[in-house]
């Protein structure tokens, strides 16, 4: 009976062990489990505490006159000679290409962050884009970091550069052991006479993020060649995401016009945009050109058909509707060059798809020779013709007609119905060459000869321009005509001045501009007109 007793006890002792093996065994499993699913420090998502990528720079600027700061809750400060540039390519860093960095080239030179907040924060570290020689390991890089601003320690590398042959370029970096503060002070600078360029700082609690690139804006329409103007709309597939754009071809930054919605454009010119997003990289810069037509002209020259380069000029043979004869290049103010050493052959052809009633052009003497103030022996001539094979002269222009200061208008009508084109040949000069600008074919008014070009029942010879000359501004008389925009032009073709929407009996003030003959450009509703403006 003890027996018994003694081996039930044993089983029921060895049952009581199992049944707490096993309930420690599930109640550690569920810790495990709660362990996984209460976030703790090493599973939270990790926190950029401070970030910035110092924009797109179109140029060399001063650390404080800098404005593209992406966080603008800190302060940014230097000591006047520290400046932001645009980046070089990158290296394996791909971050750092085309956007901008600070250079820091010498022992006086520093820029500094101040004004961020990492109470209660652990782990932190200062990570950042580091453009070093071949020489450089990294070490005379300097970053500090003050809780008051006067007292600094300096933080090292957590891993040495390589050196040698091949080495030089953007790094990614680590300086850990920032302490948390509540006005934490960061300052970079150099301890020696090499260069380093600092980009993309980051703070981070924890490991780094890797920030994402907003994507590129897209342009709806494209860009390219319109008859109308155009109603444009920016986007960017990235959700929330801040589009800025600039109209004048220059670079855009976050101080630019910020995109709200499609708007008309309404003359030739190129869009340029960025997108921005908190937490990510801001976007590459998308451009598109739009070139938008006289729609009364069934041919047009731009004002500046060039590239605005006094190396590399424009094809002209290249341009919709024009085939050129020893041209194919033109002046940096945009004109066509006619040389003097291809006198008799050098034309330029409009081939036209209507009959036109009017021809207006700017013609202007380019001086040359041995004598500079020489421009004779010119004779320019202007022809039409039904099949491109036979043409009838209408007009003659010679050398004393044309200033060698400024450009002359002539304008005159063609009465043939049949006429398909035109052609501007410089028949002979001894001296100089001459330049074509400003060219403007319109179609008869209120005909139509069976080919594309539009017709236009408004009288455009009603746009005046008064006083003129004047002593320092003018008003308009624009009759049944909407006129979008005016545009004021000096003599090198160039645009000083544009007025939106303006108002017939509205005093426009150019006093402020040198005196002299300029070309005021009017955007209407049926086409562009221009007037000459003196100001004496």
């Amino acid at each position: 009976m003890r027996r018994r007793s003694y081996r039930f006890f044993i089983i029921n002792l060895q049952k009581q062990k199992a049944m707490k093996r096993n309930s420690t065994l599930l109640w550690g499993s569920l810790l495990l489990l709660l362990l996984w699913a209460i976030p703790g420090p090493i599973l939270l998502a990790q926190r950029n505490v401070y970030e910035e990528n110092f924009g797109n720079p179109t140029a060399n600027t001063l650390v404080q006159n800098y404005l593209d700061w992406q966080d603008h809750n800190v302060t940014y400060t230097g000591d006047g000679t520290c400046d932001i540039r645009s980046s070089n390519a990158s290296q394996g860093y791909g971050p750092a290409s085309g956007g901008g960095n600070v250079m820091i080239n010498d022992t006086i030179k520093w820029f500094m962050v101040s004004g961020i907040n990492t109470s209660g924060l652990t782990d932190l570290s200062i990570y950042c884009g580091l453009r070093k020689t071949t020489a450089e390991n990294g070490n005379n890089f300097k970053v500090e970091v003050s809780q008051d601003g006067r007292s600094w320690t300096r933080l090292f590398l957590s891993d040495t550069l390589p050196t040698g042959s091949g080495t030089s370029g953007w790094y990614r970096v680590r300086y850990p052991n920032v302490p948390a503060c509540g006005n934490l002070h960061i300052r970079f600078s150099n301890s020696a006479l090499t260069d380093y360029r600092l980009d993309d700082i980051a703070l981070v609690s924890g490991e780094e993020v890797t920030l994402a690139t907003v994507e590129t804006p897209l342009f709806s329409p494209a860009g390219g060649t319109y008859y109308e103007p155009q109603s444009v709309s920016i986007t960017t597939n990235t959700p929330d995401a801040s589009i800025y754009y600039t109209l004048d071809n220059s670079t855009p930054t976050t101080q630019s016009t910020p995109y709200s919605g499609p708007f008309t454009l309404n003359r030739s010119g190129t869009i340029k945009a960025i997108a921005t997003c908190n937490n990510m990289y801001n976007s590459e810069i998308a451009a598109a050109t739009f070139t938008i037509l006289d729609t009364n002209s069934l041919v047009t020259l731009p004002l500046d058909i060039s590239d605005n380069s006094t190396v590399t000029h424009y094809d002209i043979t290249g341009l919709d509707g024009f085939r050129g004869y020893h041209l194919g290049t033109s002046y940096s103010d945009g004109s066509v060059k006619f040389e003097s050493s291809h006198a008799g052959e050098a034309s330029l052809v409009a081939h036209l798809d209507s009959s036109p009633d009017t021809i207006v052009f700017e013609l202007k003497g380019k001086k040359g020779g041995s004598n500079p103030s020489a421009y004779e022996g010119v004779r320019f001539q202007v022809s039409y013709s039904e099949d491109g094979t036979n043409w009838t002269p209408f007009a003659t222009i010679f050398g004393d007609d044309i200033s060698v200061e400024e450009f002359t208008r002539f304008e005159y009508t063609i009465a043939n119905g049949d006429a398909r084109y035109v052609r501007w040949t410089l028949q002979s000069a001894l001296k100089g060459n001459t330049q074509l600008n400003n060219l403007r074919i319109t179609q008869n008014q209120g005909q139509n000869s069976g080919g594309s070009g539009i017709t236009n029942n408004y009288d455009t010879r009603i746009f005046e321009v008064y006083p003129n000359p004047n002593s320092g501004g003018f008003t308009i008389h624009k009759g049944n005509l909407e006129i979008r925009s005016l545009t004021l032009y000096n003599i090198l073709g160039h645009a000083v001045k544009s007025w939106d929407n303006p108002v017939e009996g509205t005093y426009y003030f150019i006093y402020q501009f040198p005196k002299g003959t300029y070309i005021l450009k009017a955007v209407t509703n049926h086409g562009t007109i221009q007037r000459k403006v003196v100001l004496q």
